[in-house]
């Protein structure tokens, strides 16, 4: 499924795609109108004959759902529903790799409940020693890394470093990979499905970013016997992934290794940020959670206390 302004294209259980199919009604049943899209790809509908076509009647209860703030919109934005894993992509440079960016896709797949991984695509391209220092540190927080090398990249050095794997382990699933304009993930698709056929783009030299190729989050499905299935969600790359509609006690539940330390913080509504016997400090101070990932969720977190002032 993938559309905007309430207009979709589907794929029916035969595999037939049904075209600019409409919502029945204003508000369609099993969605909250808190939320800023009523459907993402990845979501099963329930759909009706009418005389006027074929519409949308509700939409089925999902098993999960990727979200992002909508700053605009100033509401929660469904990115994809019903997935297996979530795959945040990164490439070692053009773009650069940004951190932040990464925990916080990761922090999202946690409150999800979804399994997270990264890829880290353009791996052809040298990477820097801050970059491999933050891999590591997911790495051994339990998170895969895939190394990728997509489009005219692997066509014109014949590798793929890591790819035939990805393909292998995300057979007969559903992914949806999230990450910054520029850093691949339309060719990574085309790489696995070539009859996809994405649109693709280069980065700019100018303001060392990717331009926008991917507008509408769009799900395609592996014809290959090998894959089993699969299913791939490209979405549109963002430049921030915001998490403003989240509290700090939900965003430090979102960083895996504060988990342990959360039940003993002293006060209750804890930000871990300044306050007195907060276990999360406490467990900073002793090397039991990394400084890089404490300041990224701190800055998350401030973030998120002045956008309330």
């Amino acid at each position: 499924m993938w559309g905007a302004n309430n207009i979709y294209s589907l794929r029916t259980p035969g595999g037939d795609i049904r075209e600019n199919v409409r919502i029945k009604g204003k508000i369609l049943p099993g969605t909250d109108p808190s939320e800023a899209n009523p459907l993402a790809p990845g979501d099963l509908v329930t759909l009706v004959e009418e005389e006027g076509g074929v519409r949308i009647l509700e939409r089925q209860e999902r098993r999960n759902v990727v979200h992002r703030w909508n700053r605009k919109r100033r509401k929660m934005q469904a990115i994809a529903a019903n997935v297996d894993t979530v795959f945040v992509v990164a490439a070692p440079e053009d773009p650069p790799y940004r951190p932040n960016f990464v925990d916080r896709v990761l922090v999202m797949a946690e409150f999800a409940g979804i399994p997270a991984a990264v890829i880290l695509n353009k791996a052809d391209k040298e990477t820097p020693p801050e970059v491999a220092h933050h891999l590591a540190i997911l790495k051994g927080l339990g998170y895969p890394l895939y190394r990728t090398i997509a489009g005219d990249a692997a066509r014109r050095l014949r590798r793929e470093e890591d790819l035939p794997s990805f393909r292998r382990d995300t057979a007969g699933t559903v992914s949806v990979l999230v990450g910054r304009s520029g850093v691949g993930k339309s060719s990574l698709v085309n790489s696995l499905i070539p009859e996809a056929k994405l649109t693709t783009g280069d980065t700019s030299t100018k303001y060392q970013r990717g331009r926008h190729t991917t507008t509408l989050a769009k799900q395609v499905i592996s014809l290959d016997p090998r894959a089993g299935g699969a299913m791939y969600i490209d979405t549109p790359g963002v430049r921030e992934f915001d998490l403003l509609g989240y509290d700090c006690n939900e965003i430090a539940a979102g960083y895996r290794e504060f988990l342990p330390f959360l039940p003993h913080c002293r006060m209750p509504g804890c930000t871990h940020l300044h306050e007195p016997d907060c276990s999360v400090l406490a467990a900073l101070a002793e090397g039991e959670i990394t400084r890089e990932r404490y300041e990224s969720y701190q800055r998350l977190a401030l973030n998120i206390l002045e956008e309330r002032h």
